[in-house]
């Protein structure tokens, strides 16, 4: 008699068991689930924003476009992608099946941000600009503070600072490689700061000062410093 009850207790251990895992898996699936659609949506967002863009830059090459109208438009739609990509990337790190398709959308946002790179320079080239671009170059050496460095700068100088990030250890996009051999970046981090090339990174004064330096209107924050 007591082995039958140690029997039927095993039983019952594991029915509640099975119950409790198979409820933990749907559970995550229907979140998994969630998140997909999420960053389908985010996807769809970037891609009418780009192809706005791309209207833009006819109009803009045709003559008939805002200069200022169509900074502020780049501007507001690299915010944007930077956000969904920070998004899509917390997405990645909790995602518990199918992380190939989060590969393929991480290509997507790295395509879309090297895309958004090369607007910003036709803009610049046709109606000249007030600003400077930053090209960060990284790997997954946690002891990086450059990342914050960026976020601190870009706080204080706004859309007249703009950022593009690309991480080195991605191999799903060969583009980001593509950008690597092309401007001879071996070591990292590695900033491009308007078309120059700086290796190992920069401290945020020292980062503060060539930036100040590339503005031909000093905001307050270069002239207090120059004041010092």
């Amino acid at each position: 008699m007591q082995r039958r009850a140690s029997w039927q207790l095993y039983i019952f251990s594991f029915l509640i068991t099975l119950l409790v895992f198979s409820l933990g898996l749907s559970i995550g699936l229907v979140i998994e689930k969630e998140r997909l659609q999420e960053v389908d949506k985010i996807n769809l967002e970037q891609q009418v924003g780009l192809k706005s863009l791309q209207l833009q830059q006819l109009y803009l090459e045709s003559g008939d476009a805002n200069c200022d109208a169509m900074n502020k438009i780049l501007e507001a739609n690299i915010q944007d992608l930077f956000e969904s990509m920070n998004r899509v990337i917390e997405f990645n790190k909790k995602s518990i099946i199918d992380e190939e398709l989060f590969d393929y959308q991480l290509r997507d946002y790295f395509l879309t941000e090297m895309q958004f790179l090369m607007f910003s320079k036709e803009i610049g080239e046709i109606c000249g600009s007030d600003s400077v671009t930053v090209v960060y170059f990284y790997n997954a050496d946690e002891t990086d503070v450059q990342g914050e460095v960026l976020d601190y700068l870009k706080n204080i100088f706004d859309e007249r600072l703009s950022v593009f990030s690309f991480d080195s250890n991605f191999e799903e996009e060969p583009m980001i490689e593509v950008l690597l051999e092309s401007e001879g970046v071996e070591v990292f981090p590695t900033l491009i700061v308007n078309d120059v090339v700086y290796s190992g990174g920069l401290g945020a004064e020292e980062l503060k000062e060539i930036i100040c330096e590339e503005l031909e209107e000093k905001p307050v924050e270069c002239l207090i410093e120059t004041l010092q």
